[in-house]
């Protein structure tokens, strides 16, 4: 039996895309490393959105995968719109050049995402990856360059939390893949 669903967030993924689209666009185009972090995602919820336009035997199943999705690329391409305006004066050529920069940022905000689904994780756990991704953002606000250890700090501290807290920590991008697999578009 399928359960109702609220149709609008299709309506609001079309209003989304138009927004966004010279942004996904040039990213795209310059094979940019900001969304190849998050392209399986993209890719997957744009299959299931163009899916739901032709088969109206739309899954219950697809649609969570298309909100998951959609919700997260949102959240994304938000946080780069965002840097691209207070950082970057809307110069993406400019933030495409600290594209390793703010892929550490995206990753860590991801850490704590995933921190906060769980129920048992630490405050101080989510406190260090706050004040990592404070750090982080500074630098890139001052256009300065993040330093080496900066990056090695972030990955040694979010293994030791999720190894921890004995959870297998998976990047949405690597779930998003599997499910692209399986859907036959890579």
């Amino acid at each position: 039996m399928s359960t109702i669903r609220n149709e609008s967030i299709y309506n609001e993924y079309a209003n989304w895309k138009l927004e966004v689209n010279d942004l996904v666009k040039y990213l795209r185009e310059n094979d940019s490393n900001l969304i190849i972090r998050f392209k399986h995602v993209f890719d997957v919820t744009e299959f299931l959105y163009d899916k739901l336009i032709d088969d109206p035997s739309f899954s219950d199943e697809e649609n969570q995968i298309f909100e998951t999705g959609f919700y997260y690329v949102f959240d994304q391409i938000d946080k780069i719109k965002n840097l691209l305006e207070d950082a970057y004066e809307g110069k993406v050529e400019d933030l495409e050049k600290r594209a390793k920069d703010v892929n550490l940022l995206l990753s860590t905000i991801d850490f704590q995402n995933e921190l906060l689904s769980t129920n048992e994780f630490k405050q101080r756990d989510l406190n260090a990856l706050s004040q990592m991704e404070q750090r982080i953002l500074t630098h890139i606000m001052n256009k300065e360059d993040i330093p080496k250890e900066m990056f090695e700090k972030v990955d040694q501290l979010s293994y030791k939390i999720f190894q921890d807290m004995d959870v297998d920590y998976y990047p949405i991008d690597d779930i998003f893949f599997e499910i692209a697999d399986e859907l036959g578009i890579l």
